[in-house]
């Protein structure tokens, strides 16, 4: 088996690098009063406190999930294609060391510590990721879906379970390999069946000015 350490570089780095350290310089320079806090979702100009779905149209709007999105698509696409190569007798190690480094990279980029775990719900890096893995048309085809469907997803560990379980038949019938095609599904719902069991929802980091907890 031979390793080609630029790219496996390249692929940690993008997808280990944790999302909040984009903005570790902006909280230095920031009051405290100016901190990062946990918003639960609405529909944009929804009054309601109980809402907690998706405001989609925000999150298009924030260009750093854009990032999150295209970080996790190249840095798949370079641990999977580019990082290992190996003969038959190699495929499966080389399989199960790209599914575990990946597996690694959903879990740092959906928990977080402060005074007890919290679950992010990461939907443009996890779509990324789903892109990266085989074929980039089941990934974007649930996301589109996934998305059309928004309204009626009532939290965004609901979201994430829809798209990880449409992600299973398009992948199944658009992709090539049906051992991706489940991982690609299980890797997903791991953060959401880990917050059901330590019974913490799934959110939305954004920051809010003069809001304290």
């Amino acid at each position: 088996m031979i390793v080609h350490w630029p790219y496996l570089v390249l692929a940690l780095a993008m997808l280990w690098f944790p999302r909040q350290w984009m903005r570790l310089g902006k909280l230095w320079r920031k009051s405290r009063k100016q901190r990062e806090t946990m918003e639960r979702f609405a529909q944009d100009g929804a009054n309601d406190p109980d809402d907690k779905s998706v405001r989609l149209r925000r999150e298009l709007r924030n260009k750093r999930n854009y990032l999150d999105a295209l970080r996790g698509l190249a840095g798949t696409m370079a641990l999977w294609e580019f990082s290992f190569e190996a003969g038959p007798e190699r495929e499966l190690l080389v399989f199960g060391l790209c599914a575990a480094i990946t597996f690694a990279a959903v879990l740092i980029q959906s928990i977080r510590w402060r005074e007890r775990i919290t679950f992010f719900a990461a939907i443009f890096f996890y779509a990324g990721v789903s892109g990266g893995l085989g074929s980039y048309y089941p990934g974007a085809l649930a996301f589109l879906l996934v998305c059309a469907i928004n309204p009626v997803i009532p939290t965004p560990r609901l979201f994430v379970s829809a798209y990880a379980l449409l992600l299973l038949p398009f992948n199944f019938f658009l992709g090539d390999d049906s051992r991706i095609a489940l991982f690609n599904t299980v890797v997903l719902l791991v953060p959401v069946i880990w917050s059901m069991m330590v019974k913490r929802p799934m959110v939305i980091f954004t920051r809010r000015r003069n809001l304290m907890w």
